[in-house]
């Protein structure tokens, strides 16, 4: 009897029947991606366009998506009316599609590793190196990228049925695998253009299992030809409809790069050779720099820290002790001349996978939001580091070890970006409280100008869907898009052609159009800790601690569209209103102030600065101190004014402003005149710009 058989019986049966369970790749891969992505399942939102293409579902409906999706992957959008109806806007359910999705992508990985090496080993580093893959950094935006990996499985699955077909005899097997292999294909080239390029691998793919069947290089080439022809013709098929029939992906991304070959031949030639180097670069050998910045315990938080400590210590130790149990039934070493294949070909799928984005002249990037376009480069990532490291003149337990090592930490940066993307919606959900607290009804048609807020994985786009799913009536036409939120850094010359008053703004957002004019928008500006504020056209001209863009909006600004009912509330995405601190107080005073009422802005100054909170932000008491006033109590006006110029001199032109103001519209009185004296002295207003 051997060494491991001996051993065998050592072992408890229950634990035997456990180990062989869990050591099955399908099972190991599920395990990993619910120990690197699982985590944070109850903890997340929608993000980036999750959130526009939610809004747009509950509200408008499968003919809504649709509508989105008809001039921008029309196909891929009929997958998004079945899920959205199915899963509804639950965001935990979206975590767990997403998860699930990638997994079974990373399953398709491994089955197509397994015809290529003809070996286990080899396909599972691959697959958990997929599944992990650092680059790729937007998993948790899980609405739209569970809808990439469905496709990306069908494409993996598709290759596996391909080889599968060109293995067997059987000619009644042959068919039933061919044509559910073209099925699959269709959805990859139909849906999306990502992964278009890389089918184009397929016939290398086809020649690698075929050639020890026939040895001649004619009939090798003839078989592959037969086999592939069919996948030929589908794939002519789909270029043909999208650059005929539906050139729909023209519309959001012209190939300039035809252009530029024909004004400027030999530098654009150059030009591509550098982007592509760069490109691989990035993606197979620089995103490995991420992996290894891991960011101090005081500046990430201690907690955050320790989850990723241990989460991705038990993806190490977890590989580790599922490959070693593996081993106890020892596996040959895949092929060397195989090895040194599937690395060309690896090769060959960076090349194809980044075609659509180099014509497009589409930069490639590992930090967000441009490390989606890394997805059709982990094929042949994978590819290649995999067959590096088995080629390596090292023993096999190091290799594995290599890779696990590679895994594990890539595990350690997606957990560190899922505590990111937690934050970040967080800091959404409190920027929309607030906003329903001082907006508790917006007039239709209005713009929201904003500076390019504190959300990391939000753009205005996106933020507009979130206004709309609070703001926007029930009743409401289906193509008409009442409110949009924008940066003026990206809007202006675009959708708003200049920050002239009176200018009509049209914008068309797929799902709908938006008409509306400068002069009726609100400028706000969010910098947590302080809270949420509507600027003062009248007081915040000169307000340096308000980015420059954003002041440039302010003369734009009409409170009048702010609206004291019906008081809106967010979608049940955001969870139970929070506890009220100072920013709820803060923002009902400021409504207040507005309406005129300031008796009500001093009833809730009296529970604001009971609280342990506190103003992060001197004009957050200028409320209080214009209610101050207008109710006579300069004493208590005069000690906010004091507090709020003593933060920073950069704010005492508004206060001038807020001074002149009081002075304007309260009744004359000795009092008033002695304590806007005292208030204006130390401001030297007459300095002020």
């Amino acid at each position: 009897m051997s060494t491991p058989e001996r051993n065998m019986k050592s072992i408890p049966r229950p634990l035997v029947v456990l180990f062989n369970f869990i050591s099955q790749p399908v099972i190991i891969l599920l395990l990993i991606a619910l120990l690197v992505y699982g985590f944070f399942i109850p903890f997340l939102g929608f993000y980036w366009d999750d959130l526009m293409l939610q809004w747009i579902s509950q509200t408008m409906g499968p003919a809504g998506l649709a509508r989105y999706f008809s001039t921008n992957r029309p196909v891929w959008g009929l997958f998004y009316q079945i899920t959205t109806s199915l899963l509804g806007d639950a965001p935990w359910k979206w975590q767990v599609f997403a998860i699930f999705w990638r997994w079974l992508a990373a399953v398709g990985l491994f089955s197509l590793g397994k015809q290529i090496w003809q070996r286990q080993t080899p396909a599972l580093l691959a697959a958990l190196l997929f599944l992990t893959y650092p680059g790729f950094g937007q998993q948790y935006i899980a609405t739209v990228y569970g809808h990439f990996f469905l496709v990306l499985t069908a494409f993996f699955f598709s290759l596996t049925l391909s080889l599968m077909a060109a293995h067997t005899e059987q000619r009644n097997r042959f068919w039933a695998l061919t044509v559910l292999s073209l099925i699959l294909s269709a959805i990859n080239l139909f849906s999306m253009e990502y992964f278009f390029m890389l089918e184009l691998i397929r016939p290398l793919l086809i020649w690698l299992v075929l050639r020890e069947k026939t040895p001649q290089r004619k009939q090798q080439l003839m078989s592959v030809v037969k086999h592939w022809a069919p996948y030929l013709l589908l794939f002519l098929a789909a270029g043909i409809w999208r650059a005929f029939l539906f050139d729909y992906q023209t519309n959001n991304y012209e190939v300039g790069l035809l252009d530029l070959l024909r004004e400027q031949p030999f530098q654009t030639i150059g030009l591509l050779l550098g982007t592509v180097l760069r490109d691989v670069w990035q993606t197979v050998l620089a995103v490995w720099k991420l992996v290894v910045q891991f960011p101090s315990p005081a500046a990430f938080g201690q907690r955050s820290w320790l989850i990723m400590l241990v989460f991705s210590l038990a993806v190490l130790i977890f590989t580790s002790v599922v490959f070693c149990w593996r081993a106890r039934k020892p596996e040959p070493s895949a092929e060397k001349r195989t090895l040194t294949l599937t690395l060309w070909f690896g090769l060959a799928a960076l090349l194809l996978g980044g075609i659509p984005f180099w014509v497009t002249r589409i930069p490639v990037g590992l930090s967000f939001p441009n490390d989606r376009f890394t997805l059709p480069f982990i094929l042949g990532v994978v590819l290649v580091w995999v067959s590096i490291i088995l080629l390596l003149p090292i023993k096999r337990w190091l290799q594995i070890s290599l890779l696990l090592l590679a895994v594990s930490l890539s595990a350690a940066y997606q957990l560190r970006l899922g505590v990111q993307f937690q934050r970040d919606w967080e800091q959404q959900t409190r920027f929309f409280w607030q906003m329903v607290w001082r907006i508790p009804a917006l007039e239709e048609n209005t713009i929201l100008f904003a500076h390019e807020l504190p959300f990391r994985y939000f753009s205005d786009n996106s933020l507009t869907g979130g206004l709309n799913w609070i703001y926007a009536q029930s009743g409401q036409p289906i193509d008409q898009i009442p409110y949009v939120l924008y940066y003026p850094t990206v809007r202006v010359g675009l959708a708003v052609k200049t920050l002239t008053a009176n200018e009509p703004v049209e914008q068309n957002l797929l799902v709908g159009d938006f008409y509306g004019n400068t002069s009726q928008s609100l400028a706000l500006f969010y910098q947590p800790p302080a809270c949420l504020r509507i600027l003062d056209p009248e007081l915040e001209p000169d307000n340096w601690m308000v980015p420059l863009q954003v002041r440039e909006t302010i003369h734009l600004t009409d409170w009048s569209v702010i609206q004291p009912n019906p008081q809106h509330l967010l979608p049940s995405i955001y969870g139970a209103e929070p506890t009220h601190g100072w920013c709820y107080y803060f923002q009902k005073a400021d409504l207040a102030r507005q309406q005129g009422d300031w008796v009500e802005v001093q009833r809730l100054g009296e529970i604001a600065f009971q609280l342990g909170d506190h103003p992060n932000d001197p004009l957050e008491r200028f409320p209080f101190i214009e209610a101050y006033a207008h109710l006579g109590q300069w004493d208590s006006a005069l000690d906010q004014s004091q507090q709020s110029a003593a933060v920073s001199p950069v704010i005492h032109p508004a206060l001038c402003r807020l001074w002149d103001r009081i002075k304007r519209d309260t009744p004359d009185t000795e009092e008033k005149t002695s304590t806007i004296k005292r208030a204006l002295e130390p401001l030297q207003c007459n300095l002020q710009p």
